[in-house]
Order: structure tokens, then C-alpha cells, then sequence
């Protein structure tokens, strides 16, 4: 080989070698199609996106930034249009595009937010002192996940009946944000309602919604509540014992109704396909179907056990994922 294509090997060579080990360049910075005012006063840079907005408007909400504008820049601080750069790391661009959309509405916010909505506007007020913005935000969540089985009952899951992944973002949401009270009915929802779904994704390991404790509480809670609602809502189909809750002692066809106990049985505990998974009903109303198939004095009975049970559930619900009790889990929230 001759000298000049050994050199031209080795350049070639060290060209390739400074090329991979050189660092990626960041991206370039953009300015914010929405959120760029003229008569904005400083630079808010997330990520490669910058916010041109007031100091008036952000101090009126964060105390944090309240506080920074306090401070006098050194003078030889970089500028763009005479605007001032703060650079907040460890945000997304998109958590601020939905913060900002509150803190300048285009329509009014009203109605029910989206669960992503929430935790953006939850994770950066928490973060930067927006106090009324999260106050609103926890009341909201409180709302929707009380601590009272009461209350339980009058909510509508406003703000996450088209979400479909709602649920794993709040319980990663109320880990983060130290919001302690809901994870036992986010737990239960997630276990209860869409165990086909959630369960699979839970134990797959490729999945990486969940944090492994969250992923643990689940699967425990999931077994703790089968368990737990044979010995209470489920408590009156047990036809095996010795002296059956169903047919009730005074029962005018007792065949009949010990035949419904036994049916009832078997539909929640070993659900036809596609449903693989045993039904759990620990928080469900009571089903109207079942009406249909017991006599009054059976049916009667039967409500009674359950809705007992049904108290009886929701003072374990806690402890059924390994958490405290209710009035613990109250005490721990950050606010």
C-alpha cells in the first residue's frame, strides 16, 4: 500500500473516530409560536423552546418568580430583544404550553380538564409556587378520588372518562406531588375496573408507565381484594358453608334462588372468554341483574350483606395495596 492511501486511510480513520465520539448537538431554539408577546419582558427557555412573556403576569402566580425578578442580572447577561434568559431545566416545553394556556386563556378553562392537563399544571406549580393554580388542581383531584365511601358514590370521573391511560399518569402524578390520599381508589380503578387491560401492562416488563412499587401495589392489592371480597360484598353467595346466606331462611323457592347464588358464583369467578380474570366487586353498586334471578326475601338479604361489605371494603381498601389508612394517607398529603 502506498504511503499517500495510508494517510488518506488514517485521516479517513480519524475522521470517523472524532465524528462518533463527538457529543450530539443540541437542538436549535425556537421561539414559542403562542407565547411570544411583544411586550414581554423576559425569556422563558424549556428545553430548545423560549417564551417571550411578562415579569408582571408570572409574579402575580409564583412566588418563586416573584422572587427571581428581585435580583439584579449582571451586567454582562446575555439578552434576545433585550429580554432576559432564564433557562428552568428538568421542565418540558410541554408541560409549559399547557401551563401557559391557563395562565393566558384563549377560552375559559371551566369544565373538566384532562388528566395531562392536571399534571402539568400540578407538577409545575408544586414546583415554582403557583398557589391558587394548584390549590384548584388538588381540590379538583380531591374531588374525584375523595376519602369517604360517601363521596365516592356522587363522583363522575369528569375529567378522565376519554383518557384512557389517566389512571397510570395520576398514580405517577400523586407519587411525584406527594398527593398520598388518592392512590387507593387509583390503585382499586386500575385493579377493578380494566384488570385485563392494566394487569397485562403491569407485568410487562418492556412497559415502563409505572414505577416498580406502584407496579407491586397493584398486583398485591389485586389478590388482597379477591380475598378480601369473599368474606364481605361477595360474602352472601357463599353456597358451600353450612348454613348458605342464600336461599334466606324464610325463602319462598329456595331451589331457585340457591341456583341464581351459584350462577352469580361462577359468572364472577370464572368469567367466560375474553375476560380471563375474576370479576371484583368491592366497590360496584349493587347489580340490578341480580334482582332479577333472587326472590324479594333473597334479594333483600343478599343488598344487606352487601352494602355492609361495601363499607367493610372501603376502610381496607388502603391496606389491601400496603398503605396506611385513610386518615394516615390525609395527613401525608403535601397539602
Amino acid at each position: 500500500m502506498s504511503d499517500s492511501l495510508m494517510v488518506d486511510e488514517h485521516r479517513s480513520k480519524r475522521q470517523r473516530t472524532e465524528s462518533e465520539d463527538a457529543e450530539p448537538k443540541p437542538p436549535p431554539l425556537v421561539r414559542s409560536t403562542e407565547y411570544w408577546f411583544d411586550d414581554g419582558n423576559i425569556i422563558l427557555q424549556v428545553e430548545s423552546t423560549q417564551f417571550r412573556l411578562t415579569k408582571s403576569m408570572l409574579s402575580m402566580h409564583s412566588s418563586v418568580f416573584r422572587d427571581m425578578f428581585t435580583i439584579p442580572l449582571p451586567p454582562d447577561e446575555p439578552t434576545v430583544e433585550n429580554c432576559a434568559i432564564a433557562i428552568l431545566s428538568g421542565d418540558t416545553a410541554e408541560d409549559w404550553i399547557l401551563l401557559l394556556g391557563v395562565i393566558y386563556p384563549k377560552t375559559y378553562l371551566g369544565g373538566s380538564p384532562s388528566a395531562r392537563l392536571l399534571t402539568a399544571m400540578l407538577r409545575l406549580s408544586k414546583k415554582y409556587d403557583f398557589p391558587l393554580i394548584r390549590k384548584d388542581c388538588v381540590h379538583r383531584l380531591k374531588q374525584e378520588f375523595p376519602t369517604s365511601l360517601k363521596k365516592y358514590d356522587k363522583t363522575n370521573w369528569n375529567f378522565i372518562k376519554d383518557d384512557p391511560d389517566a389512571f397510570l399518569l395520576l398514580i405517577s402524578l400523586a407519587r411525584e406531588i406527594e398527593l398520598h390520599s388518592i392512590l387507593p381508589q387509583l390503585y382499586c380503578s386500575i385493579t377493578t375496573l380494566f384488570p385485563n387491560k392494566y394487569l397485562r401492562r403491569i407485568l410487562d416488563p418492556a412497559d415502563t408507565s409505572l414505577a416498580a412499587s406502584d407496579r407491586l401495589a397493584c398486583l398485591l392489592g389485586h389478590t388482597n381484594l379477591l380475598r378480601l371480597q369473599a368474606t364481605t360484598t361477595l360474602a352472601w353467595l357463599d353456597w358451600n358453608a353450612e348454613s348458605p346466606p342464600i336461599p334466606a331462611e324464610d325463602c319462598c323457592s329456595s331451589s331457585d334462588c340457591a341456583d341464581a347464588a351459584r350462577t352469580i358464583f361462577i359468572s364472577i369467578f370464572n368469567p367466560p372468554p375474553p375476560s380471563r380474570l375474576p370479576e371484583i366487586w368491592i366497590l360496584n353498586d349493587w347489580n340490578k341483574d341480580w334482582d332479577l334471578m333472587l326472590c324479594t326475601t333473597c334479594r333483600r338479604k343478599a343488598k344487606e350483606i352487601y352494602n355492609a361489605g361495601r363499607e367493610t371494603c372501603w376502610q381496607e381498601l388502603p391496606a389491601a395495596f400496603g398503605l396506611p389508612p385513610w386518615e394516615e394517607l390525609k395527613s401525608l398529603d403535601f397539602e
